[in-house]
């Protein structure tokens, strides 16, 4: 359980986490309170060796021994079986719950941040009336209703203290019961570091944040100052998982890789299709030319050579 009332509201919130934590705490009690006792070999061997040793001292030996002895052999098995039952449903109850808590965290932070809303709307209304004043002595001296109004903001600083508190306790790593340490660790020191250099105020980069406020995040110390300027800043939030306070770290800070390069269109056009053209057939092909679509010309016709002529021939190459 949780002395933090805005951690209390914001678990209470979701019904799931509250019944979870409510069961573990249950189960650790009964464990708790489960007498103390010995297993069944261990009780059974102590009847016995109780026998042995009268046996040695006096040279008696009981009747009924064998009685005893198994009586509080199944006494024992008893309370094993109890002690066993009590010890394994705290140990499945923290399974549970710490399951239920990682499912619904990012709710019980929503929460935290409307509360966080509610409390800078209520810190810029006193703001009006409080007008210069920034500290207790200057508004006693106002007197009035300044006096009333820095008595409320007080209250909101201590709202605000322990809505970070919260959010920070929600948003901290936790270890699976049972599982190896993984990047537990490494998560677990990767967010004190982005609190102790000031993240999970504001959104985003944290060029605009005055020193005073990143001191107060790192030490959990709120004051006045802090609490008005995060009312005027209008960026201030509650990071509702670890992965939204990491993209707040890295933001603005990764270089542009492509800053300043010859970048080509790559947008995706479309391409006219071609106009459609009937093939035409040349008086030299029975098929449609797909090369030459111009008429080749004629072949030569063969030379006739006259008849009395052809045998001239014969004969010249006869004789």
């Amino acid at each position: 359980m949780t002395d933090n009332p805005e951690l209390s509201a914001a678990l209470a919130v979701v019904p799931q986490i509250a019944r979870t934590e409510a069961l573990l705490e249950e189960a650790k009690k009964r464990l708790r309170d489960h007498p103390r006792g010995s297993v069944p070999d261990v009780a059974r061997n102590e009847v016995i060796d109780g026998a042995v040793a009268n046996f040695q001292r006096d040279g008696t030996w009981p009747s009924d021994l064998g009685k005893r002895a198994a009586k509080a052999y199944t006494a024992a098995m008893e309370w094993e079986a109890e002690r066993i039952a009590r010890d394994r449903a705290k140990t499945s109850t923290e399974l549970l719950a710490y399951d239920t808590r990682q499912g619904f965290s990012a709710d019980a932070l929503e929460h935290l941040g409307t509360r966080l809303n509610d409390v800078l709307s209520d810190a810029r209304r006193n703001a009006e009336t409080l007008g210069d004043v920034r500290t207790a002595g200057a508004a006693v001296r106002a007197g009035g209703a300044v006096v009333e109004a820095w008595g409320r903001l007080q209250g909101l600083v201590d709202d605000l203290t322990n809505i970070r508190a919260a959010q920070w306790d929600l948003l901290l790593p936790r270890l699976r019961p049972g599982d190896p340490a993984g990047n537990f660790d490494e998560n677990r020191r990767a967010l004190r570091g982005w609190k102790s250099e000031g993240f999970g105020e504001v959104g985003g980069p944290l060029d605009d944040v005055p020193e005073s406020v990143r001191e107060a995040t790192r030490s959990g110390r709120y004051s006045e100052d802090v609490l008005l300027w995060l009312a005027s800043a209008g960026t201030a939030k509650v990071p509702t998982t670890f992965e939204e306070l990491q993209d707040d770290v890295s933001a603005g800070s990764l270089p542009d890789a492509f800053a300043g390069a010859d970048w080509s269109d790559m947008s995706p056009y479309v391409t006219p299709a071609l106009a459609h053209v009937l093939s035409q057939v040349p008086p030299h092909s029975k098929t449609p030319a797909i090369d030459d679509t111009k008429p080749r010309p004629a072949p030569p016709k063969p030379t006739t050579v006259p008849r009395d002529r052809e045998a001239t021939t014969l004969e010249h190459f006869q004789e």
